[in-house]
């Protein structure tokens, strides 16, 4: 289905203004008319989802570019690292929020931590960062078995 550029803007909640400048970038590719009229189609809005979705992910523009100018396999192995990323972080947000609300019992004399748990967290956090760090070096010095003897 072709859009004209207000019916695309009211659609994608993207402002004219905003679609026009992604024009002018390069980004999007939308029909022009020879009277400077912009239509766009079912592939542009393809196009913008992942335009929305990149600058969702914090991308800058020039990054998004450069995204959808790879081919198409290579930008979708990038988003699912980029999901997988996400992952990882909504994990280690709910082991903060568990972490934060135990402590916050703790504190205010609800359930009582042991010391040991009060740390859990913590070392288990700097164990990730050492791993993420220094285990590729690890694993170049020393081997699997060295890593292994870590972990």
């Amino acid at each position: 289905m072709d859009y004209q550029i207000k019916t695309f803007a009211e659609l994608t909640g993207v402002s004219e203004r905003t679609l026009r400048y992604y024009h002018e970038r390069g980004l999007l590719g939308p029909t022009v008319a020879s009277n400077g009229y912009r239509t766009y189609s079912s592939q542009d809005a393809d196009r913008l989802q992942l335009i929305l979705m990149y600058r969702q992910l914090q991308f800058s523009l020039a990054e998004i570019q450069q995204l959808l100018a790879l081919p198409p396999a290579e930008r979708l192995e990038r988003l699912a690292n980029q999901r997988e990323q996400l992952v990882k972080q909504q994990a280690a947000l709910t082991a903060t929020l568990a972490q934060l609300d135990a402590t916050l019992q703790n504190q205010t004399g609800g359930i009582q931590m042991t010391d040991q748990t009060k740390f859990k967290q913590f070392k288990q956090q700097a164990v990730a960062e050492n791993e993420q760090r220094y285990g590729q070096e690890v694993m170049t010095n020393y081997g699997k078995q060295a890593k292994q003897e870590a972990d």
